[in-house]
């Protein structure tokens, strides 16, 4: 395996070769991919291929690294000033960025639902880098977010923006096991979704129960 040779190739053929590999594993599982498919779309012999990552497997695992930081290429800072905006606008970021790299989206998303035995170990210690990545993102941007919230005055700061973060971690999860099967419906539905988020969130920032009832 020449990864470091790989790396050294003119960025137009690097990108065609990565381009190819993930169209290829956005849109069939692991093993219904045809190294042969690849190869032909890229322009090269499967024995280069092989020969720059060693195997299918360490092509796929390449592919989906790539897909991964694409993903988690870094936004600007929020610079909206009060809760909802800080929130939403990062947000937004976030669906730019799958907007862009939608076929990247497709592979991280198949990649997901991908039962494959001969990838697991290495996927699953892949997409827990990324969630950890992503989770201390989001844990940054609600931080901001919550410093423009008038909060009752008590001692549990710190459970109530842990409190928060899970409740709207558990939203965009719920979407997105919606979406999971047909991604791209997800952008056609997103400002219906913008607005029931919202409704939830302030579901909780409000509350559900009169004081006098609890």
């Amino acid at each position: 395996m020449a990864i470091d040779a790989f790396e050294k190739l003119p960025e137009e053929k690097r990108e065609r070769i990565i381009a190819a590999g993930i169209s290829e594993f956005a849109c069939q599982s692991y093993q219904d991919v045809k190294t042969d498919v690849i190869t032909s779309r890229c322009g090269i012999s499967k024995g280069i291929l092989f020969h720059y990552f060693g195997s299918k497997k360490g092509f796929y695992l390449y592919c989906l690294k790539t897909a991964l930081s694409r993903l988690m290429t870094a936004t600007p800072a929020p610079q909206g000033n009060d809760f909802y905006t800080v929130l939403f606008d990062k947000m937004e970021e976030k669906m730019n960025l799958c907007r862009k790299y939608r076929k990247e989206m497709h592979m991280v998303n198949m990649a997901s639902r991908d039962l494959s035995s001969e990838i697991a170990a290495e996927k699953a210690e892949l997409m827990e880098q990324y969630m950890t990545a992503v989770h201390a993102g989001s844990a940054k941007t609600l931080k901001k977010a919550m410093s423009f919230l008038v909060l009752k005055e008590n001692d549990h700061m710190k459970v109530t923006a842990e409190g928060l973060q899970l409740y709207i971690s558990a939203i965009l999860n719920a979407y997105l096991r919606q979406y999971q099967q047909d991604p791209a419906a997800f952008f056609a539905d997103e400002k219906r979704i913008r607005r029931k988020r919202k409704e939830y969130i302030d579901l909780m920032l409000y509350g559900i129960c009169e004081k006098e009832t609890i």
